[in-house]
């Protein structure tokens, strides 16, 4: 099961179905492979991510397995490559701010290359005269993952909230909101971290749950917001469509098509 060239497969046959479709993850594209150790010299995911057309991905805690000194280093190899490369989103985990406690060079370099390759709190897509607003969140389970990040943790719910808002403010309709969440869902629902954010953040549309890398076989709705998870280990592209007519979103369908040994290898 997995692999890029089988993924790129799927994402192909997907995109002739649907050319306005957005291609997003969210979170550890790098994560515990030999070609992770190549991480913060050559940037090998997310350059092939950008090869593959993903549109926007977030930050997992394994992208701080190098340290802030080694995301800051990934980065700008990345753009030193000259390759396409995916947005990147992240809303609520940044390194200390100048006069802040824990400031270092570390993190004036993560800051640095934050500003070199554009990361934001939000991007938008826009696809087929609809407006894709996609925000990233790191949650609390995921920051004790890494310990050893050098960033700075805020409230996911109360960031999401102020995001939200700046979206609404700024993004005109039609307008779909996507939350790339690396929070992840939990069988206790006082402690599923997506669910509880969709719970207590109107506005947002579609969270894509990381973290736990969960196969969710139908969405999650909470509050109106659709909760979509397609496992681990690329072993599935999940496909969520979504219907608008006029400002109004409604379900049509979801699947999770596998990614093994009957799909063929891309070239």
């Amino acid at each position: 099961y997995g692999g890029y060239a089988r993924l790129m497969t799927a994402i192909r046959q997907q995109r002739a179905i649907d050319p306005n479709a957005i291609l997003v993850d969210g979170g550890d594209f790098a994560m515990g492979s030999l070609f992770q150790t190549a991480y913060p010299t050559d940037a090998l995911e997310l350059r092939m991510m950008g090869a593959m057309g993903y549109d926007a991905t977030t930050f997992g805690n394994h992208e701080y397995d190098y340290r802030a000194d080694g995301l800051a280093s990934m980065l700008n190899a990345a753009l030193d490559s000259g390759e396409a490369l995916p947005q990147i989103v992240e809303a609520n985990y940044k390194p200390p701010v100048a006069g802040e406690e824990g400031y270092n060079e570390d993190s004036q370099a993560v800051w640095d290359a934050f500003e070199r390759y554009g990361v934001k709190d939000y991007a938008v897509i826009e696809r087929g005269g609809v407006n894709f607003a996609v925000f990233g969140i790191l949650g609390v389970d995921s920051d004790s993952c890494s310990p050893m990040s050098g960033m700075i943790l805020q409230d996911p719910i109360e960031t999401a909230k102020q995001v939200v808002a700046r979206i609404e403010a700024e993004v005109a309709e039609p307008r779909v909101v996507i939350a790339l969440s690396h929070s992840g869902l939990w069988p206790d629902p006082e402690k599923s971290e997506d669910e509880l954010l969709a719970a207590s953040v109107d506005g947002i549309d579609v969270i894509i749950s990381g973290h736990t890398h969960s196969t969710l076989e139908e969405p999650l709705v909470v509050n109106d917001t659709y909760i979509v998870s397609c496992g681990e280990y690329s072993k599935n592209l999940g496909v969520l469509t979504l219907t608008m007519e006029g400002e109004e979103l409604s379900f049509s369908n979801y699947e999770l098509i596998p990614v093994d040994s009957s799909v063929a290898e891309a070239e």
